[in-house]
């Protein structure tokens, strides 16, 4: 369990070979009898990500209910996707996919807005 509470991305390390080095640590804690639920794993991914990540990062800690993996990974790729395009991770940028993950519908539609 402490190899898997003490897990930092490294920074020659992609988010895919990551979370695949977790599931490794999970399934050989598995094996020694300590039960891992993939929430439990999500967390431990999460806060051994680099700053780069702090935003979206935050917003998937705070989600309610479970975190699955896969989507959770799905969310984190995009960060990663612009930060190896030379791009910094600009606050801007992580905020708009913090809004992109927690807001998928719009609250209202503005063709349905009618002023008088």
């Amino acid at each position: 369990m402490h190899e898997l509470s003490n897990l930092k991305k490294g920074s020659d390390e992609n988010i895919i070979k990551y979370t695949s080095r977790a599931k490794g640590i999970r399934q050989e804690l598995s094996m020694l009898g300590s039960h891992v639920d993939e929430n439990t794993l999500v967390l431990q991914i999460l806060s051994g990500l680099p700053a780069e990540y702090d935003m979206i990062k935050t917003v998937l800690e705070n989600m309610d209910g479970k975190r699955n993996l896969a989507n959770v990974s799905a969310k984190l790729l995009p960060v990663e996707q612009r930060g190896s395009h030379g791009r910094s991770s600009s606050a801007t940028g992580v905020k708009s996919q913090a809004f992109t993950t927690t807001a998928s519908k719009k609250p209202w539609d503005k063709r349905a807005v009618v002023c008088y």
